[in-house]
């Protein structure tokens, strides 16, 4: 029932196309830096699947695959994250996932909902994410330091008993904690119950709420339910869908989803 979850990835080749990327890729820190910042810019995050279709994304590889490269869609941290690892691994890298929690804009401990991936180098780790919906690093982040790049600056601490966090300095010179995690290896049967619950519980923010994102080389393009936020670099603009058909058309153009909902 679950050995899909650990299959390989169906066509290598392929996904590095849809990143805009050819092989052989040397396993280093940039080539690490590359796919990262390549599958932000290029695979959505987005929870169509679950908000519009009220279903629960399958995970197994073939699967993934199959909807985000072939069918050109995206996803949530439980799908992109795991194709992510997969890549990694099949690019020579030694990758984990990790559950995490988001802790950003938070003053109490919220429950472990995001998946994350580690990734072990030249005697350093580093955290890497393609899937999370916020601020996220575009640049491996390690464990142990502080990088800055792409106008970023991120770093790794270690809280004591195998917690470690990564946070983020803000435009405005601010520190954010935005993820805390646990190092240890977590098999892919382990997200399921999460992916499930973030997809299906009526409380999750991914039942109510239309989200889709994807970062640019200046800023991001955010949607939000009906409404198209586009960071610029300083500018910020907004365009609200009227209709369906129109959100279609914006998902297709903005997005390159082909998407079409079931009353247009």
């Amino acid at each position: 029932m679950y050995e899909a979850l650990y299959a390989p990835i169906p066509d290598v080749n392929a996904y590095l196309d849809r990143l805009g990327l050819t092989a052989p890729l040397p396993v280093s820190l940039e080539t690490l830096d590359q796919v990262l910042l390549a599958h932000q810019c290029r695979i959505p995050f987005e929870n169509l699947q679950c908000f519009e279709e009220h279903q629960e994304p399958s995970l197994e590889i073939p699967a993934l695959f199959d909807k985000i490269i072939v069918q050109g869609r995206g996803g949530f941290c439980f799908e992109l994250n795991a194709l992510l690892e997969a890549l990694l691994q099949t690019l020579g890298f030694d990758a984990w996932s990790v559950t995490c929690r988001i802790v950003r804009g938070k003053d109490f401990i919220p429950p472990m909902l995001h998946r994350g991936v580690l990734v072990q180098l030249d005697g350093r780790r580093y955290y890497c994410d393609v899937g999370y919906g916020g601020p996220q690093p575009s640049f491996a982040v390690p464990l142990d330091g502080r990088r800055e790049k792409n106008g970023e600056v991120f770093w790794g601490e270690s809280l004591g008993n195998g917690w470690y966090a990564v946070s983020r300095l803000t435009s405005q010179d601010v520190t954010e904690r935005v993820f805390e995690f646990l190092d240890q290896r977590q098999p892919a049967s382990y997200f399921v119950p999460y992916s499930f619950y973030c997809a299906r519980h009526p409380d999750s923010l991914f039942a109510q709420h239309r989200i889709i994102n994807l970062r640019t080389k200046t800023g991001s393009l955010a949607l939000t339910d009906d409404t198209l936020t586009e960071r610029d670099g300083d500018a910020v603009t907004e365009v609200r869908a009227d209709n369906k058909q129109a959100l279609s058309d914006l998902l297709l153009r903005r997005f390159g989803i082909h998407y079409t909902f079931e009353s247009v």
